[in-house]
């Protein structure tokens, strides 16, 4: 029995030894080097656009960071009437930038003036509603900086190749589904000048920038001197003095600044060399159709379309 315990355990302590001598020593594990990555290239310059120059404004943005352009917070009569206006002013100044808005523009007044003068008197009463006595002119203001707007000279060849794509489908749009293609399609044909505004105010703001907005410091934290009325004796009655103080506090003046919040006294508006067309008469007749680019953008109500003559060779 014995001899058979220490056979096995010598045979087992064999066996450990034999295990332990096959193994191999674990080689230490390198990690690979790190490599820095190269920094970037630094950004080149920002560029005026072309058109641009210097001094020029871009129209100031909204509380929610969206530039000011006319087609903001619009109704569907308006949509209607603005798409209206911006294709007329394609349809007068886009010959020299690639054409082919003129003959869609007058089709689509042609065929579809009974659903444009519907939106445009809905939008008419849009304007009397407030009870203004001078509605009128300030309908004319508007209408005015409308087409001042898609007049600008440096855009006119981004903006007219858009109006292109556009005036090319109004014609297809139903009636019923013109205010939403009309607020689709202004989108389209603002964002020509978005990014021309926002391309010179990059440039402006790397060049010229904004000094910086000094505070004024706070009136709380000065010590001023406030006068205090030393308090008055009045006559003795009878046995007892009786002393009145005067308990009223002087209110000092701090010298707090009043600043008017609601002035801008640095805002400059500037006309970019805009194109003024005649507003006046062309937004108040749904019926217009444009013959020529340097024609009035409107004809008599009532009168029947005279289709564009190109010009001769």
């Amino acid at each position: 029995m014995t001899v058979r315990a220490n056979f096995g355990w010598g045979l087992l302590g064999g066996l450990t030894l034999a295990i332990s001598g096959c193994a191999t020593p674990s080689a230490s594990v390198k990690l690979p080097p790190i490599v820095m990555a190269p920094p970037p290239p630094p950004m080149p310059p920002p560029v005026m656009p072309a058109g641009g120059f210097i001094g020029m404004n871009s129209p100031r943005k909204r509380a929610d960071g969206r530039y000011f352009t006319p087609n903001l917070d619009n109704t569907d009569q308006a949509a209607v009437w603005h798409l209206r206006n911006a294709l007329n002013v394609a349809a007068l100044g886009c010959d020299e930038a690639g054409g082919g808005v003129l003959e869609h523009y007058n089709a689509w007044i042609r065929t579809r003036a009974a659903v444009i003068d519907r939106h445009y008197q809905a939008y008419i009463r849009e304007w009397q509603a407030p009870g203004w006595w001078d509605w009128q002119r300030v309908y004319d203001d508007n209408q005015t900086r409308i087409y001042n707007f898609y007049a600008q000279p440096a855009i006119r060849k981004a903006f007219c190749a858009v109006a292109r794509v556009e005036v090319a489908q109004v014609g297809q749009v139903a009636d019923e589904d013109l205010p939403a293609f009309a607020r689709a399609s202004l989108l389209r044909l603002d964002q020509p000048f978005i990014d021309f505004f926002a391309a010179y105010d990059a440039w402006r703001d790397y060049y010229f920038p904004a000094p910086p907005l000094v505070v004024p410091p706070s009136v709380a934290g000065t010590d001023v001197p406030v006068a205090v009325t030393p308090p008055a004796v009045v006559a003795t009655l009878g046995d007892r003095d009786t002393v009145a103080g005067n308990a009223e506090t002087v209110a000092g003046d701090a010298g707090a600044v009043v600043v008017d919040a609601n002035a801008n006294a640095n805002a400059v508006v500037a006309d970019a060399g805009a194109v003024v067309a005649d507003a006046n008469t062309a937004a108040t007749d749904t019926n217009a159709v444009v013959v020529e680019a340097d024609a009035s953008p409107a004809v008599a109500p009532g009168d029947v379309p005279i289709p564009a003559v190109p010009p001769p060779q």
